[in-house]
């Protein structure tokens, strides 16, 4: 039989071939850099590249920096701070405050309740909290407070307007539209005004309120309207005119039927105590008592 041939052994690396291996992707690196280095010396271009690479990494590292070490609410402070600084410097300081729409409700106190003051950086006030200050005063429906560029605050005032006094439990207040009570309006000041009677009253009063408005000839007369058992409602008039006891269910069409009577029968200048509408359909007449009288003996 032939003899077997044998392999031959690989031949083995020197350690020196081994550690040029490993190296190979450092060296790799340093080449590439030095290539950019040698290209950037021929090349301003090239230059600028690599300037602005080495600068946006070394800002890398220190921004990582500061953030391991906590530090950046600090930097975020005095960032803040030099800008604001800029900004002053360029004028944006409070230097008028404007209110307009105020009327019944003084200028200063709607100032004072804004907490913006002259000379303040114009961008420190929070607006939609001071917002929500002037739309707690007692005569402010609604408000609107903004920024005029460069120096300005304008707060613009929608005041609420008083419809009806309320009388409740002796007490007497100012309320508008919505039966709110307006705390800083004074009873003696608008005694002109109608007044609504009775618990719940007013809260509930815009149905005859809108009713009323379309009835002047009641309106006219108009002294008080009374709450009855929080259902329905009484109107008493002026002039020695009849109180109107109106249903609980259909109290402006109750009315708008007093208004053509007073036109075709000038119903409200007879001498009755009482026009009574409680039952649909039904109006009850009651004479005054004199009058009754009187028909008596005769």
């Amino acid at each position: 039989m032939a003899p077997m041939s044998r392999r031959k052994p690989a031949p083995r690396k020197s350690a020196s071939a081994l550690r040029g291996g490993a190296m190979a992707p450092v060296a790799h690196v340093r080449n590439r850099i030095a290539g950019q280095m040698r290209a950037a010396s021929y090349s301003r271009h090239a230059a600028m590249r690599m300037a602005m690479a080495i600068t946006a990494g070394l800002f890398a590292v220190i921004l990582l920096g500061l953030w391991l070490g906590g530090f950046m609410p600090q930097v975020r402070d005095i960032g803040s701070k030099a800008v604001q600084g800029r900004l002053v410097a360029m004028g944006f300081v409070v230097e008028r405050i404007d209110v307009i729409g105020e009327g019944r409700i003084r200028e200063d106190e709607v100032r004072a309740a804004l907490g913006i003051y002259p000379g303040e950086y114009l961008f420190s006030p929070d607006m939609r909290e001071a917002q929500i200050k002037v739309q707690r005063l007692s005569w402010v429906d609604d408000a609107m407070v903004r920024r005029l560029w460069p120096n300005r605050i304008v707060v613009h005032i929608i005041e609420r307007e008083p419809v009806a006094l309320w009388q409740e439990n002796g007490r007497v207040k100012v309320v508008d539209s919505a039966g709110l009570i307006i705390e800083a309006a004074a009873a003696a000041d608008f005694s002109d005004l109608p007044l609504v009677v009775g618990a719940n009253a007013a809260p509930k009063a815009q149905e005859i309120y809108d009713a009323l408005a379309r009835s002047p000839q009641v309106a006219e007369r108009l002294s008080a309207i009374v709450r009855v058992a929080d259902r329905r409602w009484d109107i008493t008039l002026k002039d020695g005119a009849p109180r109107l006891m109106l249903p609980e269910i259909g109290a402006a069409e109750a009315l708008a039927r007093i208004e053509r009577l007073q036109e075709s029968h000038r119903l409200l200048d007879m001498d009755l105590e009482i026009v009574d509408l409680r039952n649909a359909g039904r109006m009850v007449l009651r004479p005054r008592a004199q009058s009754r009288r009187k028909r008596g003996a005769a």
